[in-house]
């Protein structure tokens, strides 16, 4: 773990930019989806974060976080379910439910159908745990929630293409990156595993695999693939907008709270942006 003055400053770790007067700082602490809604590529296989080997680990790791202090907590839901979010945000606020409970909640994403799975997910186990740490008094949903495919992509798929190979480079297979993140799941403590999810070696496995694949998918007119990186894009240029909505004038510190395969593009975005600079959390893990 880097060492973290008392101030609270530290050199950012590698890849990630200094920052400079005048900017909101960004935490992008990448993570997984605890209640394993199945949504992704890779979909990790999440053991029970109500039970109570977890829920220390959860206090333990907002904790760390909580150290950075934020002005504002950000999660990946819709942006526009934000009044459903902050009403779910105050039952948890005001203890009607609890953190370790099993409470009948209606999904606030669009893809998921399951009443159960919210209160496990890591919105509510990270991102309103955090907020109610820190005496919050809402929390911002920030996504903008895209799906890649498109009627080129699948023209490609249906006949089974195969884009032709002129260089040398390898892929990391799908189902091996699963298992090898569900076997450290399970030997890991949160923490432990945070660390991994926001480190160099795992944030660079998502971009490679969807620019080694999409960026080489298409033929002719058919721009299939680069359609399907656009949209990638689209989405977390939206993120990055949404956040600029979050934020009030005076704000030095937002910590977004999200699929961990989308931080090297929003520290890219973000980088770009002369009134942001993305922050790594591994100082505080």
């Amino acid at each position: 773990m880097v060492e973290i003055s008392e101030s609270g400053e530290t050199e950012p770790p590698t890849g990630w930019p200094r920052y400079e007067a005048g900017q909101v700082r960004v935490m992008l602490f990448g993570t997984y989806h605890m209640d394993s809604p199945g949504l992704d590529e890779v979909n990790v296989d999440a053991d029970d974060v109500l039970a109570p080997e977890r829920q220390e680990g959860l206090r333990d790791l907002t904790g760390r976080l909580g150290r950075w202090n934020p002005e504002r907590v950000a999660v990946e839901r819709p942006y526009d379910r934000t009044e459903d979010l902050n009403d779910l945000f105050d039952a948890y606020q005001s203890s009607e439910y609890a953190y370790d409970q099993e409470v009948e909640i209606d999904p606030l994403h669009p893809r998921r159908n399951e009443p159960t799975t919210e209160c496990r997910s890591e919105v509510v186990q990270v991102g309103f745990r955090l907020a109610d740490q820190l005496g919050h008094d809402r929390v911002y949903p920030v996504d903008a929630p895209a799906s890649l495919g498109n009627d080129g992509l699948t023209a490609l798929e249906e006949r089974d293409f195969e884009p032709e190979t002129k260089a040398s480079f390898s892929l990391r297979d799908p189902e091996t990156i699963e298992r090898e993140l569900n076997e450290r799941l399970r030997e890991s403590t949160l923490v432990e595993y945070h660390r991994y999810l926001n480190g160099e070696e795992h944030l660079a496995i998502n971009q490679r695999g969807m620019f080694g694949t999409y960026l080489r998918y298409g033929e002719g007119e058919n721009f299939g693939g680069p359609r399907a990186l656009s949209t990638w894009y689209d989405r977390n240029i939206r993120i990055a907008h949404n956040l600029w909505r979050a934020v009030e004038a005076g704000d030095e510190r937002v910590l977004l709270i999200i699929g961990s395969g989308h931080v090297r593009v929003l520290r890219h975005l973000l980088d770009e942006a002369p009134m942001f600079c993305p922050t790594s959390p591994l100082p505080y893990l």
